[in-house]
């Protein structure tokens, strides 16, 4: 099945694979253009969450970074993460239309390509559900039934921009 590039996690954002060189935080304060926001909204959400405005690292293990990856997925950006062959994929609401629909456009994407065997789709709200191609469970092609999309694998190596 497919491969991820040797990290635990990635960014999917309008259509783009961003593979993480650290943690999703990070990416994300290094990185805000990728995922939609400008660098002024950036350092206004480091300030409402009690971070200076240029930081570029959030701590693992505080309450800002779940605050500003939420911030991130309510944009439209889809948090990947990798567990050997199991994959998750996490929206932010899958009750609202449009993250739902990045949900399923990341799944057909991903699929085949960087991917594990097993793929837990999720939200923020405690939703989630595991879906394969094993023959149990929901398959990946009844998740993506409902979508108009055409797999398109784009793939960003930030190690290698400058």
């Amino acid at each position: 099945m497919g491969q991820h590039y040797g990290t635990t996690g990635m960014w999917y954002k309008d259509g783009l694979f961003y593979e993480l060189l650290d943690t999703h935080v990070n990416f994300f304060l290094n990185n805000p253009e990728k995922l939609g926001f400008t660098q002024n909204e950036k350092e206004e959400l480091c300030i409402k969450n009690d971070l200076p405005p240029d930081s570029r690292q959030c701590p693992e293990k505080s309450r800002q970074r779940m605050a500003l990856v939420i911030e991130v997925l309510k944009r439209g950006a889809i948090r990947i993460r990798f567990y050997g062959d199991r994959t998750t994929v996490q929206c932010y609401d899958r009750n609202d239309k449009k993250s739902f629909e990045e949900l399923q456009k990341c799944v057909i994407d991903g699929y085949n390509n960087c991917f594990g065997n097993v793929i837990t789709v999720m939200d923020c709200f405690g939703w989630g559900e595991m879906i394969n191609d094993m023959g149990w469970g929901r398959q990946i092609r009844d998740f993506v039934a409902s979508a108009l999309h055409t797999p398109d694998y784009r793939y960003i190596d930030c190690s290698k921009e400058e």
